[in-house]
């Protein structure tokens, strides 16, 4: 082995912490993120790609056994190779779950102005009949793919709104797929103005998670999330997630992040870190958004994050910026195109849920039994693979996979120099949580 030379990966990530600490990701390997002293970062700063063990020995004044060691180490998320072989996130050959969206309703009790549903309050909810073919393909598919999970996430229109007809189906679709080896998983997409005792005693018992609609506090919320009657629906919501937490119901919430909500971004990062729940803050699709004012309010919202992390706040459990996976990686950016897509009231299968009611998109249906879901997916729309030359040659490719795919412009997402921002800076707060246990270990 001392013969042999460490190359670093091209996808490499090293930034300090402080003066002491850095950190090292490759960021086209899972999970792969690693705190290093000095004396550490020092042996990675002399890897020239060129260089063997025993030399880098000889230069370090380091013993070979322990550069072999510490090789091996961090071989094994690729942050180096003896070769050049490192490897990329890539698209399995077939799907082992499915992921769907499913509008329920066209019904909402709120008048977003930046709704994208077209068809908005033009229809009811989907029919017992349409349900009943959603479970026998969703069967059908199990037992042809093998498929073993499937998720649901019921939105609308406002999923709530349909709550008793669904919890009809629910039990009913997971004890006919847990028969044939499968879990469902379901999730309402929720802007939780609605919330029963009925919907809570459900929600434990069959494992139902929410995401929730959250566009700020008070006011920030209001403006832009509001009934018919022009009356706002935080009070509603706050009232709501707090229940939902003290009944320890899994959730999230997701924050679109625009032009009239920016500037409140700060005091709702301290309510969310307060109530230490998950959040995602995910930048508007489809309209301009100050650039200066973006980048302001979310570094002083990061700013928020890392003081809370010193104080043993999980940045890595709590929070996600957009698509972005600095962790987990991936080969595209969602479940759209390989395992999953979206299912309309009436029970059209679309490619995304941003396509429903428009007649321009290619859409089979779940009546079609010729086809099972896969099929449908596979033949369906495509446009995960619409990336720019830019994109496929970007150290952060597996990170962002070039952003939502029906929103790219000129093949990548809007939001790309303010990615390269904000990952190395994502990265930091995660490296600064681990500096901060491993610590607070040593102490006990």
């Amino acid at each position: 082995m001392q013969t042999l030379i460490p190359i670093k990966s091209p996808q490499l990530l090293i930034k300090s912490i402080d003066d002491q600490h850095f950190y090292i990701v490759n960021c086209a390997y899972p999970n792969s993120l690693r705190i290093l002293n000095r004396a550490q970062y020092e042996i990675i700063a002399a890897i020239d790609n060129q260089t063997s063990i025993s030399a880098l020995g000889d230069k370090l004044a380091i013993s070979v056994e322990v550069l072999e060691e510490f090789f091996g180490l961090l071989a094994q998320t690729e942050i180096i190779r003896f070769d050049n072989q490192f490897s990329n996130p890539q698209k399995p050959v077939s799907p082992k779950s499915l992921n769907f969206w499913i509008h329920t309703t066209n019904r909402c009790n709120l008048t977003c102005g930046y709704c994208y549903i077209s068809t908005l309050n033009t229809t009811s909810g989907m029919s017992d009949a349409t349900k009943q073919q959603l479970l026998r393909k969703l069967v059908e598919t199990v037992q042809k793919r093998k498929i073993n999970t499937i998720k649901l996430r019921l939105a609308g229109g406002e999923p709530l709104t349909q709550f008793k007809s669904w919890k009809v189906f629910i039990p009913e679709a997971k004890k006919a797929l847990r028969a044939i080896g499968c879990e469902l998983e379901c999730a309402f997409i929720t802007n939780l103005t609605i919330l029963t005792d009925e919907i809570l005693e459900f929600s434990k018992e069959y494992n139902i998670s929410y995401g929730i609609s959250l566009d700020g506090l008070d006011v920030d919320h209001d403006t832009t999330r509001q009934f018919r009657s022009g009356t706002g629906s935080f009070h509603l919501i706050g009232r709501n997630l707090k229940t939902l937490i003290a009944h320890h119901i899994p959730l999230s919430t997701n924050t679109v992040v625009t032009n009239a909500n920016l500037a409140g971004l700060p005091r709702l990062t301290r309510y969310l870190i307060d109530l230490d729940v998950p959040f995602r803050y995910s930048i508007v699709k489809g309209e301009t958004i100050d650039a200066d004012m973006l980048e302001t309010y979310l570094l002083e919202s990061y700013s928020i994050m890392q003081d809370a992390v010193q104080g043993g706040w999980r940045f890595s459990r709590r929070h996600q910026f957009c698509d972005l996976k600095p962790n987990e990686l991936g080969f595209q950016t969602c479940a759209s195109g390989f395992s999953g897509g979206a299912i309309y009231v009436d029970g059209a299968v679309n490619y995304c849920h941003v396509h429903f009611g428009d007649q321009t998109q290619f859409a089979h249906t779940i009546f079609d039994d010729n086809l099972d879901l896969v099929d449908m997916i596979e033949q369906g729309s495509h446009y995960e693979d619409m990336k720019s030359k830019d994109c496929q040659s970007c150290r952060y490719k597996s990170v962002c996979t070039s952003g939502c795919p029906v929103y790219r412009v000129n093949g990548k997402d809007a939001q790309c120099s303010l990615y390269h921002q904000f990952i190395p800076l994502i990265y930091e707060l995660q490296a600064r949580e681990r500096l901060k246990l491993l610590q607070d270990h040593t102490m006990i």
